[in-house]
């Protein structure tokens, strides 16, 4: 598990939509993005990988699991849960 920590402004959130190549607009990015030493293409990150935005959906009156269908659901992710 990784952290990314710091004081407003500090950039956190920008380096976590460059590095999943969300709400860029109109920046351009490059570079090489790397996990333990060897190169991943960005669209690999989302396999290996969560990013959990500060502005969180909660709903009090769901479970947990009913927390992850849902999200899954609003990313179209279908798989049978037990």
């Amino acid at each position: 598990m990784l952290a990314i920590m710091g004081a407003t402004g500090a950039g956190k959130s920008t380096l976590m939509n460059v590095m999943t190549s969300r709400n860029l607009g109109d920046l351009k990015v490059s570079g090489e993005l790397m996990v333990n030493g060897k190169s991943i293409k960005r669209s690999a990150l989302a396999g290996i990988s969560a990013y959990i935005q500060q502005e969180n959906v909660f709903i009090g009156s769901l479970t947990v699991r009913e927390h992850l269908r849902f999200q899954a659901g609003n990313m179209k992710i279908y798989v049978k849960v037990e």
